[in-house]
């Protein structure tokens, strides 16, 4: 078993990847606007395997031997939350012409009383999309049809920054478990090391849905955009919040059989 915990800071990395978005800074006068979580931090990350060979059920020779000994289990347990991730708005608003030819995404501006925690969990307070699309007060968050709360965040007036931090969001998590079942019978016309293994491996056992990090590039990428930006007044886009591709397949079965001698 490996268990990590960790934090990273930083600002912009100078290439566009993860969850950030920009690679200058936004305000190359403060430094601190975009200071924050970089994007590749995790804060938990565990790892687990065991390997279990069952006991023999039958002690003597025969059928019974063949068919209910040396079996062996065996799983990979793997659990780490999510990357950080940019609320964004996919037009220079802000005019900062500090990109020379390059384009940042801006953020917007946090609603009061809005915080980290109740953007990704609990419920949406309710807003209209723009579209006439209404998320309704109380629907869940944290779900692929709305992972974090639009309605959290507003436009700030054109020709100024955001005041929401640099990747104040955090992406889906990882949960899997991967599992195999092996038998092996000796076969002793093969020789001293003669054997058939039969393997079993099932991969997402669970069939548990992990969806992929919100980050520019990524199919899911349209979920951290928040508003068009080419309009004095817009509301949030219908595609905010919303997760549209896992990070892992289905659950999948292969079997195996191999001799060796």
């Amino acid at each position: 078993s490996s268990y990590t915990f960790s934090k990273t800071l930083d600002t912009p990395q100078g290439q566009l990847q993860g969850g950030d978005g920009n690679i200058f800074l936004s305000n190359p006068n403060n430094w601190k606007y975009d200071k924050g979580l970089a994007t590749f931090d995790t804060t938990h990350n565990w790892r687990f395997n065991a390997i279990y060979q069952l006991p023999g059920l039958a002690h003597s020779g025969g059928a019974a031997a063949a068919l209910l000994n040396g079996w062996q289990a065996s799983g990979i347990i793997s659990l780490q939350t999510g990357y950080p991730f940019n609320p964004s708005i996919q037009a220079n608003r802000s005019r900062d012409a500090a990109t020379g030819s390059f384009q940042n995404f801006d953020r917007p501006n946090l609603n009061p009383g809005r915080t980290n925690s109740n953007i990704t969990s609990g419920t949406s307070t309710g807003c209209v999309l723009s579209g006439g699309q209404v998320i309704a007060a109380g629907t869940p968050l944290g779900t692929p049809n709305l992972y974090f709360d639009p309605c959290a965040f507003t436009e700030q007036p054109l020709g100024m920054l955001g005041n929401a931090g640099r990747n104040i969001l955090r992406g889906p998590g990882l949960a899997n478990l991967d599992f195999s079942l092996v038998k092996r019978n000796k076969l002793k016309f093969l020789g001293e090391s003669g054997q058939l293994e039969f393997r079993a491996e099932i991969f997402n056992i669970t069939n548990h849905s992990n969806f992929g990090s919100i980050s520019p590039g990524s199919p899911s990428a349209t979920a951290a955009t928040l508003f068009a930006g080419s309009a004095a007044v817009e509301q949030p886009l219908a595609t905010a919040g919303v997760l549209t591709q896992t990070s892992t397949s289905s659950r999948q079965i292969q079997f195996a059989l191999r001799v060796s001698f």
